[in-house]
């Protein structure tokens, strides 16, 4: 049994977005007794899990119809803390993704341990995940969803630390007051939190933020009746070409996306947007193309768009404490509201979630000390959700360079470009010790400094960057088509298609 948490009961709530965060924010208050109201622009879920996949239009949040995948860090969380709710996703579809049990293929001597349990993912749509989560808070007796406007404002008592009230809620051509005790900004990347805020008076919040480089173009599929996933071998599922990454994203009801992700250094690949350019890609990359085989798979159709294309890709860090203490009192901003990463990495809906538990613990452990909460709530992030936001704008800045061809200017970044891109990469395809810290830190169950500073890691890493020539003899790295013949042949195929559709942005 789950432990109840403090009661919230009298509370009332209004938690602004109905995305991930926002749904686990809902879960998380309604579950403490609190009344919540989810502030959501789009029309609740259809009844029909697929019919949601098909026609749901998410206008703050454009990448549903992108690959996910949903990290161990976050099912561990739901199997501890959330059973029922893991039970649904599984029930609806979620696939169990274990890495320890599909290794690369030249790894040996990977045995199970205590704590790889942690490293299960699950696969499956991000319409799938969100169409549970929605009919999940549904049924809470003391959450209730509004459609159809948005918000355009905070209310409460201004000054440098505002006490947040309520929120401004613009629908059906009027605006109204709609009052609380607490405002969760679960908005997503595109949260005016900082303007609503400097309106009631309050100080800057402090804010870093960097583009990612690359646009990215995803195209779904499904398994054909009879036909079987590929196996791991030779030709990784996922790989970084420098002027191309790629990847299979495994999901529910015998569906997969592939997602190409390019620097936007290379602009002649947007024509990536055309199915047929998109396949023709894929087609030439080994990993990729025998799950495109014709006895394997078929484009799922549709779809609004066949290839959903996504730029305006950034990493950006907002901090609600500062020096001063808490910038507002009874309000907090929860996933790409705050902590917003590229999504090249999955970790969106996991930061998201966990964010959102955080919330509930602080809760908990001031119980009515709305300073002592704020605090309580950005210490938890800074330790776990912040490092990966950190190490999103390092690989994001070293792929940008790699794409220009360029090199790091300061030792230091010439060094640790090293360690990881000929050391770790080269280590985690041969050392069991190695694979396994890069399982904990991809699902962030370790941040990449807890996984990669042991002794043990560093070392085994430091060996492979001394010997990676003999390894790469038996175990080349992973090829792909030539950049220029394949952009040539990806735009022939795109000047015969009879019709493009423009994808979405």
């Amino acid at each position: 049994m789950v432990p109840s948490p403090p009661s919230l009961e009298g509370s009332t709530a209004i938690v602004v977005g109905g995305g991930v965060a926002g749904l686990a924010a809902a879960i998380v208050l309604g579950r403490r007794g609190a009344t919540v109201t989810v502030l959501e622009r789009d029309a609740p879920a259809d009844a029909d899990c697929e019919a949601y996949f098909l026609a749901a239009k998410r206008a703050g949040a454009p990448q549903v119809r992108h690959s996910h995948v949903f990290l161990g860090r976050l099912r561990s969380l739901l199997r501890a803390d959330y059973p029922v709710l893991l039970r649904e996703l599984m029930a609806a579809g979620a696939r169990e993704l274990n890495g320890i049990a599909r290794p690369p293929q030249p790894l040996r001597g990977l045995a199970h341990e205590p704590g790889d349990d942690d490293l299960i993912a699950l696969g499956c749509r991000r319409t799938t995940f969100e169409w549970v989560l929605r009919h999940h808070v549904a049924r809470l007796p003391n959450v209730r969803w509004q459609a159809g406007g948005r918000v355009v404002g905070l209310l409460g008592v201004g000054g440098p630390t505002p006490t947040v009230a309520g929120v401004r809620y613009a629908c059906n051509g009027g605006e109204q007051p709609l009052y609380a005790h607490l405002v969760v900004d679960a908005s997503g990347r595109r949260s005016e939190a900082p303007r609503w805020l400097a309106e009631l008076g309050g100080r800057p919040v402090r804010e870093r933020l960097e583009p990612s480089g690359i646009v990215y173009y995803t195209r779904f599929y499904r398994l054909l009746d009879g036909a079987e996933e590929p196996v791991p071998g030779a030709d990784p599922f996922a790989a970084d070409l420098d002027w191309l990454k790629y990847a299979v994203f495994i999901a529910d009801e015998r569906t997969f996306s592939i997602t190409l992700a390019v620097p936007l250094a290379e602009p002649r690949l947007k024509v990536l947007a055309d199915a047929r350019a998109f396949d023709t890609l894929a087609r030439m990359i080994p990993g990729l193309a025998q799950w495109l085989h014709p006895d394997v798979s078929a484009p799922i159709d549709g779809l609004a768009h066949e290839v959903q294309a996504m730029g305006g890709l950034i990493n950006r860090l907002r901090r609600f404490v500062d020096g001063a203490g808490p910038v507002a009192l009874r309000f907090a901003a929860l996933g790409d509201a705050a902590y917003c990463t590229n999504p090249l990495y999955g970790r969106g809906c996991t930061q998201a979630f966990l964010h959102a538990h955080f919330l509930g613990e602080a809760l908990d452990e001031a119980h009515g000390d709305w300073p002592a909460i704020a605090r309580a709530l950005d210490r938890r992030a800074h330790a776990v959700i912040e490092p990966f936001y950190r190490a999103s704008v390092i690989a994001d800045r070293d792929a940008v360079r790699r794409a220009e061809g360029q090199v790091p200017k300061q030792w230091q970044n010439r060094l640790r470009a090293r360690f990881f891109r000929d050391g770790m990469t080269l280590a985690l395809r041969h050392d069991p010790v190695v694979y396994r810290a890069f399982l904990r830190m991809m699902n962030m169950i370790e941040t990449p400094g807890e996984a990669f500073a042991r002794p043990e890691v560093a070392l085994r890493c430091l060996w492979f960057l001394a010997w990676g020539d003999h390894y790469r003899a038996m175990d080349p790295d992973p090829t792909g088509p030539e950049r220029i013949n394949a952009i040539e042949r990806c735009e022939a195929a795109a000047a015969v298609s009879p019709r493009r559709k423009p994808a979405s942005a």
